[in-house]
Parts: C-alpha cells; structure tokens; sequence
C-alpha cells in the first residue's frame, strides 16, 4: 500500500501543477520530478534482509533457526541435508552439494 502511495503521489503532483500552472514556468514540473528517486529512497529504507550464516558448510538462511539446524546437522553428520539446504539464499552453492 506505501510502495501504491509513494509511487502515485508524485503522478498525481505533476497532473495537478500542470493543469494549475498552465503557461508559467514548469520548475515545478521538474521539482517533483527530482522528487521521485527520494522518495524511492525513502521507500527502499526497510527492505534490508538479514541474513543467518552457518559456519560449519557456510549456507545463508533468511530464517535464525534454519542456520542452527543447518549448523547441528554438519557438526553431528561432517554432511549437509538436502531438506534443511533448500531453504538457504545461496542456490549455486546448493546445486554444487547435490551433485556431489
């Protein structure tokens, strides 16, 4: 709904200034136009993931209890779990472990 808001917004201000101020300078025109990237920005402010490391085989996990599980599973068996690595960020490394 914030990211609909955000990106209407400014739309809407250029239709507006536009049809109010017909034959004056367009500064405004290009004002809001700068506008977009910050708000963009703003926007973009809570999107940062983090991320689980296990250290025993080193896959990523978006989820804390996905890396402790992935990490009991490598110190108990020296192996990685096909179930459990499905769920880690780092696909590549995943497709190397199957093949082996």
């Amino acid at each position: 709904m914030l990211m609909a808001v955000c990106c209407l917004a400014p739309v809407i201000l250029v239709i507006s200034f536009i049809s109010l101020y017909k034959g004056s300078s367009n500064y405004w025109v290009w004002l809001i136009i700068l506008l977009c990237p910050l708000v963009h920005i703003f926007m973009m402010k809570g999107h940062k993931q983090e991320l689980y490391k296990c250290p025993e085989c080193g896959f990523t996990y978006t989820d804390k209890e996905w890396a402790e599980k992935c990490e009991a599973w490598c110190k108990k068996y020296k192996s990685c779990n096909l179930e459990i690595i499905k769920y880690a960020v780092d696909k590549d490394r995943e497709k190397e472990v199957s093949k082996n």
